[in-house]
């Protein structure tokens, strides 16, 4: 018997869209969901290009988002999408959530949750005013191996925890491709659609959650230094963040979307008084520990490997990669559907409080790397990670 396949619309993610195309492969894997209907860019003939590539009627296409979502709010509950995906450039995130949590309309965001600490706490404010479910697609849970990682930090496998450096290091922008029509750069590079942070704003969540989740320590101050690296770009494209936990457990992050020659995605090492643990995004059914002897334990699931097959786009094409968001695909349609989940003791994907937690981190890196005005004294070296009470 064929599994239901749930009503969903998609926000952006139209033809020439990277992160939209990883996630129609997403949808199609879930094998619980189906796209019917949305908006796929900022222009109506944006969205109309894509009704014979994506299968979809006419009278299925809006030719901007807040026009679906009136048109969703009108209809009764039973006939509505069970919710909408936003592959959205990141300062659109924050106005289409609100749009969505105005019509009723549950939502599957991307990362980061929004561009600013004030959009954070006013769009989980409105969400659990409303009640409207609100997931983050962080693939991370989805990994089965990051999960096995978890379980031994916490069994004590290495030991107490001494140090962490995570890394996400790209090197598809080390050209300055943005001029070369390249439009996924185009908007990273682009204060107004991706934030001042730049390189933070777009990957320091990745990194900050994936320590978070694999230890369960929190981050409690930050010192972050970054900058453009490219000739004519007006906000960082390289940077280094320093954390320290409430434990005081020191962390480096090294974020960089111009790391000649780096196509590994995400990277951690953890280092513990009995031993260390590695894992690489590029191979994320391998986790290997080293004790103190130097003795190597590799640890295997069937997990795919591959790096994305292109370098003038995102991390994020590869197989397993695609196979990890269509779980939370898959478990939040569940979810919503009320058919139950497998998320254990945390969800596939990140929560909302954890989404404005991660924005909490970004705003004290920002602000931290930002040089003082003329006439403010010195930005402090150290800078606490504040999370809103809402």
């Amino acid at each position: 018997m064929e599994q239901e396949r749930f009503e969903i619309a998609m926000i952006g993610g139209g033809l020439e869209s990277f992160m939209g195309a990883v996630h129609l492969k997403a949808i199609e894997k879930a094998g619980n969901v189906r796209l019917v209907t949305g908006t796929f860019g900022s222009t109506r003939k944006t969205t109309y290009d894509c009704q014979i590539p994506y299968g979809l009627q006419d009278s299925k296409l809006y030719g901007a988002y807040r026009e679906f979502f009136r048109a969703q709010a009108r209809l009764p509950k039973e006939k509505r999408v069970l919710f909408a995906t936003t592959p959205v450039p990141n300062t659109m995130h924050y106005p289409v959530a609100m749009s969505s949590m105005d019509a009723g309309i549950p939502v599957l965001g991307e990362k980061p949750f929004t561009c600013n600490i004030d959009e954070a706490a006013n769009l989980v404010r409105k969400a659990k005013a409303m009640n409207v479910p609100y997931r983050i697609a962080m693939v991370y849970p989805a990994y089965t191996m990051l999960g096995k990682a978890r379980d031994l930090v916490r069994d004590g496998r290495i030991g107490i925890v001494r140090r962490m450096v995570i890394s996400m290091q790209l090197g598809w922008m080390a050209p300055r491709v943005e001029n070369k029509g390249n439009r996924h750069a185009l908007w990273r590079t682009d204060a107004r659609k991706n934030g001042h942070g730049g390189v933070i704003n777009d990957l320091l969540t990745n990194c900050q959650f994936v320590m978070e989740y694999v230890t369960g320590f929190r981050i409690s101050e930050v010192c972050a230094c970054g900058h453009a690296c490219v000739p004519g770009r007006l906000i960082p494209d390289d940077a280094v963040v320093i954390a320290r936990t409430e434990q005081k457990i020191p962390g480096v992050f090294l974020l960089s979307q111009v790391a000649t020659g780096h196509r590994e995605g995400l990277v951690f090492e953890i280092w513990g008084d009995k031993g260390s643990m590695r894992w690489w995004e590029s191979d994320p059914g391998k986790l290997v520990i080293i004790d103190v002897a130097g003795e190597r334990q590799e640890y295997r699931d069937e997990t795919p490997p591959g790096a994305p097959g292109g370098v003038s786009t995102p991390f994020g094409g590869s197989e397993a990669y695609v196979d990890a968001l269509a779980r939370i695909y898959r478990d939040f349609a569940n979810e919503l559907a009320g058919r139950g989940t497998a998320q254990g003791d945390h969800v596939l994907g990140m929560t909302l409080d954890e989404g404005l937690r991660s924005i909490a981190v970004i705003d004290a890196a920002t602000r931290s790397m930002l040089p003082p005005r003329d006439d403010a004294p010195p930005v402090p070296k150290w800078l606490p990670v504040v999370v809103p009470n809402v």
